[in-house]
């Protein structure tokens, strides 16, 4: 049986004929080598006295010395366990410790277990937090947020990105295929007003090799959508909202080894390991992927005839390949007297990417391209009860990145990838060509302290600080200009500090109270009409929030919350990119008030969330884009109202049914003096090129010991939908001649095959399966049809 299951995999991968997956192949025939000669499993699941599962509950096999801590199911596995008999002990915070004895009679039978903990009686009030897992105890807390769990999505090929865009009230929008620029909508927020997290670091500082639109999602435990109101744990300015990726922090040994291909020469490969020492005092690890895409994917475009005369045609894109990577090697201590976790880590990553047009997909280029490097190390610390009733986390970290943007040709491209004519002077972007260096340096710093004086009420200090510092040199650039400008170096600090205070007045209703401080102290320039005009400003803001959550039944409950929020512009608003965004020192902060009103139901059959927002917003700082360059400005105010709505219905184990929706409408509230119009009209008119209704569907099938098998297996299609928004102003002109981007449905399939104990896994799927032209950010065209195979091996 083995031997023709080896031979079926072999002739799979001479037709798929590619070098990249011999490595896979090895861990593939290794894993299979295990998967016939294993010993005893013992699995089960760990739930309180309702049924609820407990995640993170704790399990030992005393005399094996061996450890395992439930996952958000409730979940656990021991495997490799010879015959004998042992005692079992299940912890837990809040219950009673249960001790159970296992009988492993023969080496063929797997034992499955439930355990059921009782509550202590003395801590009678706490059972109902702890009974809950980490993800709905997030999801019922004062905060608006959603939470997606990542698990489902380690055996697929999805960019993290397209996952984020399956929450409701969250809509993402790209400038071209893998590895373009990803712009965010939460609420009628976006762009830069949304950052984006790491565990709580603003995800900008570990360079853009590790974008969001370019994270895998093997390295990430769940993704949090923070809307209206951010915590002050997340410690940076945000205006209407945040996106917080978690990444995993498992406690075993593990090898998790993943490689994808796919349409328009896709390929996508990640391997994770880690190693603990057998009293779980230690531990090392290794996380890494490598990414490729050429993104050839078809447009339609005019191109010139033989008269110069435009000429409709559909062509595959050309120089838009794409490429990034990751090595981190971590190794730290846990449950030490001085640290509960200390971890120390050293990364490198970086990209190569073609520019293969402008912002407004109206002019290609064929030769201007940017590659960038980022070598950093970091230092993770946490301890409970540093002094008493307060715990601590710290992080601090150093980042070096090193750019090279290329622009030199005298080449003119037209869409099908031919010169059509040559320049005599200037590049493909900039005028004056460029072959420019840049090199950037941040160290940031964060202190996360948590005090509990008192049962009911939780206070919270967060104190993040950051210095940016960039210089370049372009001997081309200084040709041209008479100087090299770009030696002169650009400084940034920021610090973000905030207080807050959760009290709990009943197991009804919990409050939180928070307070923001934000500062920034900018030295920076821009290049106007050959000139250098240098620029400094210092700025200091406030921000406060308050939140409300109340239970009103046991599965109802109903959020408010209000934010006064400010966002400081970044270092690539302030000071460009040097490549397609100009910069602009002169750029104030933004500033929101935002309110929410939340509805949260859940039965053991259906979620359902409902939320409605308000956003009046000051100083909006967006990106005013031209055929030749794009730069950040402040100018419109603009007032927000919407609603989402999600719905999560399971109506038998094996099925689950999804679908959310969101309205916002985004209006001007700019008088003719901000908008430089000689009247009014755009007084209160729809803000164009924004999505303003659009939502989501998902239909799931997981079914394991599929046909009295050992395989598990999943099944789906997924459906994105955007109602048709104008591209301009819909006040000016005819609006039956205006241009739009029109609706857009499309629809994915993909099915998962599972081996036994989940070491080997096979998934194939298909997006925009109708090949619909599929539309973004100013009019540029999205990659249609597309079909990818992953495989992936995970041992324990």
């Amino acid at each position: 049986m083995a031997k023709n299951y080896f031979k079926s995999e072999m002739l799979y991968f001479e037709k798929v004929g590619s070098k990249k997956v011999i490595c896979i192949l090895f861990f593939s025939l290794l894993t299979s080598s295990f998967l016939y000669s294993q010993t005893v499993k013992v699995s089960g699941v760990v739930t309180d006295n309702l049924g609820i599962p407990l995640f993170q509950s704790h399990l030992q096999i005393q005399e094996l010395n061996k450890n395992a801590v439930t996952n958000e199911d409730g979940k656990f596995t021991f495997k490799k366990i010879p015959k004998g008999k042992y005692s079992l002990k299940v912890s837990y915070i809040g219950f009673k410790t249960n001790y159970q004895t296992i009988d492993v009679l023969d080496e063929k039978t797997n034992i499955k277990l439930t355990i059921q903990l009782k509550p202590e009686q003395n801590q009678l009030n706490e059972v109902t937090l702890e009974g809950k897992s980490t993800v709905q105890r997030l999801r019922e807390s004062t905060a608006n947020v959603s939470v997606l769990q990542m698990e489902k999505f380690r055996e697929r090929n999805i960019n993290t990105s397209d996952i984020v865009k399956q929450i409701s009230g969250v809509n993402v929008r790209q400038t071209g295929g893998f590895g373009s620029d990803a712009k965010i909508y939460v609420n009628g927020m976006t762009g830069k007003s949304v950052p984006f997290f790491l565990d709580g670091i603003p995800l900008s500082y570990f360079g853009a090799g590790l974008g969001l639109n370019v994270l895998p999602s093997n390295l990430i435990e769940q993704i949090e959508v923070y809307k209206g109101v951010v915590p002050v744990d997340l410690g940076a300015d945000a205006l209407g909202g945040a996106i917080n990726i978690v990444p995993r922090k498992s406690y075993s040994d593990y090898l998790d080894v993943s490689y994808s291909a796919g349409s328009f020469n896709s390929h996508k490969m990640s391997v994770n390991a880690q190693l603990m020492s057998s009293d779980n005092q230690w531990m090392f690890g290794v996380n890494s992927f490598f990414n490729h895409s050429d993104n050839s994917y078809k447009v339609d475009v005019e191109i010139p005839n033989e008269q110069g005369n435009p000429k409709p045609a559909r062509v595959k894109r050309f120089h838009d390949k794409y490429s990034n990577h990751l090595l981190n090697i971590y190794a730290g201590v846990l449950d030490k007297k001085y640290a509960d976790r200390l971890v120390l880590s050293a990364r490198y990553s970086g990209l190569d990417d073609d520019i293969q047009h402008n912002a407004i997909m109206a002019q290609p280029y064929g030769e201007a391209t940017y590659s960038e490097s980022t070598v950093g190390t970091s230092l993770e610390y946490e301890k409970k009860n540093i002094l008493k009733k307060m715990n601590m986390k710290w992080y601090s970290a150093y980042n070096r990145t090193r750019g090279h943007f290329i622009d030199t040709t005298l080449n003119a491209y037209t869409w099908d990838g031919k010169i059509y004519r040559k320049r005599t002077d200037g590049g493909e972007i900039s005028t004056s060509r460029n072959s420019l260096k840049l090199t950037s340096q941040s160290v940031l710093n964060r202190v996360n302290l948590n005090y509990h004086p008192w049962k009911k009420g939780k206070f919270t200090l967060n104190l993040f600080s950051s210095w940016f510092r960039r210089v370049g040199e372009d001997p081309i650039a200084a040709e041209f200009y008479g100087e090299d400008f770009f030696k002169n170096p650009t400084q940034l600090f920021k610090n973000a500090l905030g207080i807050a205070y959760e009290h709990r007045f009943s197991k009804k209703l919990t409050s939180y109270t928070a307070a923001k401080h934000f500062w920034l102290d900018a030295d920076g320039y821009e290049i106007k009409n050959l000139d250098f005009v240098p620029n400094q400003q210092e700025t200091s803001n406030f921000g406060f929030l308050q939140s409300l959550r109340y239970h009103l039944t046991k599965s109802f409950l109903v959020k408010s919350s209000y934010e006064y929020a400010t966002r400081l512009p970044d270092e690539v608003e302030l000071f460009g990119d040097f490549t397609l965004i100009k910069s602009n020192p002169f750029l104030e902060p933004e500033q929101s008030h935002n309110l929410n009103l939340g509805f949260q139901l859940k039965t053991k059959k259906v979620n359902w969330d409902t939320n409605l927002f308000y956003r009046g917003t000051n100083n909006v700082i967006w990106l005013r884009t031209s055929q030749f360059y794009s730069q950040y400005q402040n100018l419109l105010k603009s007032r927000t109202l919407g609603v989402d709505m999600e719905l999560h219905y399971r109506p038998v184990d094996f099925l689950d049914i999804k679908t959310n929706a969101t309205y916002q409408d985004l209006r001007n509230r700019s008088p003719k003096s901000i908008t430089g119009a000689v009247d009014n009209r755009y007084f209160n008119a729809r803000l164009p090129n924004i999505p303003y209704f659009f939502g989501n569907a998902e239909v799931r099938y997981h079914k394991e010991n599929f046909l009295h098998t050992k395989n598990t297996i999943s099944a789906w299609w997924s459906a994105n939908y955007v109602n048709e928004f104008y591209l301009f102003w819909a006040v000016d002109g005819n609006k039956d001649l205006k241009n739009t981007i029109p609706s857009q449905f499309t629809q994915n399939l993909g099915i998962t095959l599972s081996r036994p104990e989940n070491r080997w896994t096979v998934t194939a799927e298909a997006t925009n399966i109708c090949n619909e032209k599929v539309f973004d950010n100013f009019s540029v065209q999205r990659p249609g049809r597309a079909f990818y195979i992953t495989l992936r091996t995970f041992i324990n």
